[in-house]
């Protein structure tokens, strides 16, 4: 089998798709055949970073916007053709690029510009909300990392359910939980502060549903020395974020972190933090749910999308739109030392079910399926 892939999420700093791709691509190379034929192809100015050694990778050095508008246009060759002829063609990031006969792949991690258009920007929308339904028509075999995210793709795509394949994404095998003590050292280190806090991972987003978050540690965490400490990346459409923490006061106990890129520190970070809170309207698999768990970080999740799906019996669970049940939970877990303990032992076995092995032997499986 001649197999090619889309890697361009490894030009990009480390994003959530960019580190899906690379763990695959890091488990995928013992799954294969005897002669099997491991290509990869990716656009962008910058060359990808992460590739297995056992790939050969074709760069095209141009933005990828506008290799996609040359297509049909300018008369670029279809990636199969670059990489000197394929059996199938694995498409990582939505895009399903024009292949003459291979196979095709595509993954879609989520559908929330479908789901609720208002919790993406209107750039994405823009991009991705016309496109990507056809894309899943027209690929062989759709992937996605959840089964909820999965129900979506049938659901709003038309797509036949026996097309539709999970591979669940999963926590870096390097988060454990750590010694609270070296834990807390580390983090106060970090941040400048040694004070308990309650923690929230990821990008700040409207789709985050961080308002409520705001509002409900307000409540919860009135008359408590905790802060409230995010970490990631900024997004887009802060603006009712920041106003939220301003009529909440709590200015002066916001912690923005900004993204950390050692997995040390944020073993460190989720073990020391008093508990893990992801709140949003909407996610494709919840990662930050995943390593919280891995790391024995009591969390609590909202009931929405593929949380459920993730946290099982091992996170606690509120209505999105409710931050009186949110502070009710955040109150649960800091007044309750036995639930805190349980969590805490629960969260290691439940991140445990999702791995990086089984998303590559997932993925092969679809492979093989198509391969002629």
């Amino acid at each position: 089998m001649r197999l090619g892939m889309d890697i361009t999420p490894l030009t990009r700093r480390s994003s959530g798709v960019g580190n899906y791709v690379r763990q695959v691509l890091a488990h995928l190379p013992p799954l294969l055949a005897p002669g099997d034929a491991l290509l990869g192809w990716a656009t962008g100015l910058h060359a990808p970073c992460g590739a297995p050694p056992e790939m050969r990778v074709r760069h095209v050095p141009l933005p990828t916007r506008a290799v996609y508008a040359c297509w049909g246009t300018a008369g670029l060759p279809c990636p199969d053709t670059l990489l000197g002829g394929l059996d199938v063609f694995h498409a990582t990031n939505y895009f399903l690029p024009p292949v003459r006969r291979a196979r095709r792949v595509l993954t879609i991690y989520d559908l929330a510009f479908l789901v609720e258009p208002r919790w993406a920007s209107p750039k994405v929308v823009d991009l991705f909300a016309r496109r990507v339904p056809d894309f899943a028509a027209r690929a062989d075999a759709v992937i996605t990392c959840s089964e909820h995210s999965r129900n979506d793709i049938v659901r709003l795509c038309g797509v036949p359910a026996e097309k539709v394949f999970v591979a669940h994404g999963a926590p870096d095998p390097a988060l454990a939980p750590m010694e609270r003590g070296a834990a807390r050292a580390r983090a106060a280190a970090l941040f400048g502060f040694d004070a308990p806090y309650v923690l929230h991972v990821g990008t700040v987003e409207p789709r985050k549903n961080l308002e409520t978050l705001v509002r409900a540690f307000a409540k919860a965490c009135k008359g408590r020395p905790h802060r409230l400490v995010l970490v990631g990346a900024p997004g887009w459409g802060m603006d009712a974020f920041h106003a939220a923490a301003a009529r909440e006061n709590i200015g002066d106990r916001l912690v923005m972190a900004g993204y950390l890129p050692r997995r040390g520190d944020l073993a460190a970070v989720y073990s020391a933090a008093d508990l893990f809170v992801l709140p949003s309207h909407y996610e494709g698999f919840g990662l930050p749910l995943a390593e919280a768990m891995a790391c024995g970080c009591p969390a609590v999740a909202s009931e929405s999308s593929c949380l459920p799906e993730v946290g099982g019996d091992a996170a606690l669970y509120f209505p999105p739109a409710d931050a009186d049940a949110l502070a009710e939970r955040i109150s649960e877990v800091l007044d309750t030392p036995d639930l805190t303990a349980r969590l805490r032992a629960m969260g290691p076995a439940q991140a445990a079910r999702f791995t990086w092995a089984e998303a590559a032997r997932r993925t092969g499986d679809v492979y093989r399926r198509l391969a002629p």
